[in-house]
Protein backbone atom coordinates (compact mmCIF):
# COMPACT_ATOMS: atom_id res chain seq x y z
CA UNK A 1 0.00 0.00 0.00
CA UNK A 2 1.36 3.28 -1.01
CA UNK A 3 -0.09 6.66 -1.86
CA UNK A 4 2.12 9.53 -3.38
CA UNK A 5 2.59 12.85 -1.38
CA UNK A 6 0.36 16.11 -1.65
CA UNK A 7 3.10 18.12 -0.70
CA UNK A 8 5.29 17.25 -3.70
CA UNK A 9 3.02 15.49 -6.49
CA UNK A 10 6.02 12.99 -7.38
CA UNK A 11 5.98 11.64 -10.96
CA UNK A 12 8.10 8.58 -12.10
CA UNK A 13 11.56 9.81 -13.25
CA UNK A 14 11.50 12.03 -10.05
CA UNK A 15 13.84 11.39 -7.38
CA UNK A 16 11.83 9.91 -4.56
CA UNK A 17 11.82 8.12 -1.16
CA UNK A 18 9.51 6.68 0.85
CA UNK A 19 8.00 7.19 4.34
CA UNK A 20 6.54 4.46 6.56
CA UNK A 21 3.76 6.17 7.67
CA UNK A 22 1.72 4.83 10.39
CA UNK A 23 -1.85 3.65 9.31
CA UNK A 24 -1.14 4.88 5.55
CA UNK A 25 1.51 2.82 4.28
CA UNK A 26 4.22 4.00 2.70
CA UNK A 27 4.14 7.53 1.07
CA UNK A 28 6.15 8.26 -2.12
CA UNK A 29 7.67 12.43 -1.51
CA UNK A 30 10.39 13.93 -3.76
CA UNK A 31 13.65 14.11 -2.77
CA UNK A 32 13.46 17.72 -3.50
CA UNK A 33 10.23 17.75 -1.57
CA UNK A 34 9.45 21.04 0.94
CA UNK A 35 9.09 18.20 3.90
CA UNK A 36 11.95 16.60 2.85
CA UNK A 37 14.52 17.72 5.73
CA UNK A 38 11.96 17.61 8.23
CA UNK A 39 10.74 14.20 7.65
CA UNK A 40 15.00 12.61 7.15
CA UNK A 41 15.64 14.34 10.57
CA UNK A 42 12.96 13.68 12.87
CA UNK A 43 11.76 10.53 10.90
CA UNK A 44 15.16 8.90 9.49
CA UNK A 45 14.14 5.42 10.91
CA UNK A 46 11.17 5.60 8.84
CA UNK A 47 12.60 6.45 5.39
CA UNK A 48 12.76 3.88 2.36
CA UNK A 49 14.98 3.68 -0.40
CA UNK A 50 12.10 4.10 -3.37
CA UNK A 51 12.46 3.71 -6.91
CA UNK A 52 9.82 3.73 -9.59
CA UNK A 53 8.94 0.17 -11.52
CA UNK A 54 7.98 1.33 -15.58
CA UNK A 55 4.57 1.28 -15.93
CA UNK A 56 3.38 3.39 -18.82
CA UNK A 57 -0.49 2.58 -18.16
CA UNK A 58 -0.95 5.36 -15.38
CA UNK A 59 -1.34 8.92 -15.66
CA UNK A 60 0.28 11.59 -13.18
CA UNK A 61 -1.09 15.01 -12.75
CA UNK A 62 1.32 17.87 -12.86
CA UNK A 63 1.22 21.51 -13.30
CA UNK A 64 3.27 23.77 -16.19
CA UNK A 65 3.66 27.84 -16.45
CA UNK A 66 4.25 29.53 -19.44
CA UNK A 67 4.97 33.20 -20.11
CA UNK A 68 5.54 34.51 -23.63
CA UNK A 69 5.37 37.37 -26.05
CA UNK A 70 1.23 37.38 -27.37
CA UNK A 71 0.86 36.16 -30.54
CA UNK A 72 -2.13 35.25 -33.11
CA UNK A 73 -1.85 31.27 -32.94
CA UNK A 74 0.27 31.10 -30.10
CA UNK A 75 -2.62 28.60 -27.94
CA UNK A 76 -3.02 26.82 -31.36
CA UNK A 77 1.03 26.02 -31.10
CA UNK A 78 0.84 24.91 -27.79
CA UNK A 79 -2.36 22.73 -27.73
CA UNK A 80 -0.76 21.25 -31.00
CA UNK A 81 2.06 20.20 -29.22
CA UNK A 82 0.57 18.40 -26.08
CA UNK A 83 -2.52 17.05 -27.71
CA UNK A 84 -1.19 16.25 -31.70
CA UNK A 85 2.74 15.79 -31.58
CA UNK A 86 2.64 14.17 -28.11
CA UNK A 87 -0.66 12.55 -27.09
CA UNK A 88 -0.71 13.75 -23.77
CA UNK A 89 -4.05 14.73 -22.56
CA UNK A 90 -4.71 18.26 -21.24
CA UNK A 91 -6.89 18.71 -17.67
CA UNK A 92 -7.07 22.29 -17.49
CA UNK A 93 -5.54 25.48 -18.97
CA UNK A 94 -5.45 29.08 -18.50
CA UNK A 95 -3.98 31.68 -20.81
CA UNK A 96 -4.10 35.36 -20.12
CA UNK A 97 -2.36 38.44 -21.92
CA UNK A 98 -1.60 41.94 -21.29
CA UNK A 99 1.35 44.52 -22.84
CA UNK A 100 2.22 41.91 -25.45
CA UNK A 101 2.63 38.95 -23.41
CA UNK A 102 0.81 36.02 -22.25
CA UNK A 103 1.37 34.29 -18.63
CA UNK A 104 -0.67 30.63 -18.89
CA UNK A 105 -0.91 27.91 -16.91
CA UNK A 106 -1.69 24.36 -17.70
CA UNK A 107 -2.93 20.83 -15.69
CA UNK A 108 -1.46 17.82 -18.53
CA UNK A 109 -1.62 14.28 -17.71
CA UNK A 110 1.89 12.74 -18.35
CA UNK A 111 2.95 9.19 -17.75
CA UNK A 112 6.90 10.11 -16.30
CA UNK A 113 9.43 12.68 -15.63
CA UNK A 114 10.83 12.04 -19.42
CA UNK A 115 7.65 12.53 -21.13
CA UNK A 116 7.44 15.69 -18.72
CA UNK A 117 10.76 17.00 -19.62
CA UNK A 118 10.63 16.45 -23.82
CA UNK A 119 6.75 18.34 -23.18
CA UNK A 120 8.77 21.30 -21.90
CA UNK A 121 11.52 21.10 -24.14
CA UNK A 122 9.14 21.33 -27.06
CA UNK A 123 7.30 24.47 -25.64
CA UNK A 124 10.32 25.74 -24.51
CA UNK A 125 11.63 25.56 -28.77
CA UNK A 126 8.24 27.33 -29.35
CA UNK A 127 9.01 30.94 -30.88
CA UNK A 128 7.97 33.39 -28.49
CA UNK A 129 7.51 31.08 -25.00
CA UNK A 130 10.35 32.39 -22.72
CA UNK A 131 9.74 29.91 -19.37
CA UNK A 132 8.12 27.17 -18.79
CA UNK A 133 8.47 25.92 -15.52
CA UNK A 134 6.61 22.75 -13.61
CA UNK A 135 4.16 23.61 -10.43
CA UNK A 136 2.70 21.20 -8.44
CA UNK A 137 -0.73 20.55 -10.03
CA UNK A 138 -2.46 20.97 -6.21
CA UNK A 139 -1.11 24.09 -6.07
CA UNK A 140 -4.19 26.66 -6.85
CA UNK A 141 -1.36 29.48 -6.79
Amino acid sequence: MYSLAKCCNPIPGDSVFGFVSTGKGLIIHRTNCPNATQIMANYGHRVVKTKWAKNKEISFLTGLRLVGIDDVGIMSKITNIISDQLRINISAISIESGDGLFNGTMKVFVHDKDELEELVDKLKAVPGIQKVDRFDAEDTK
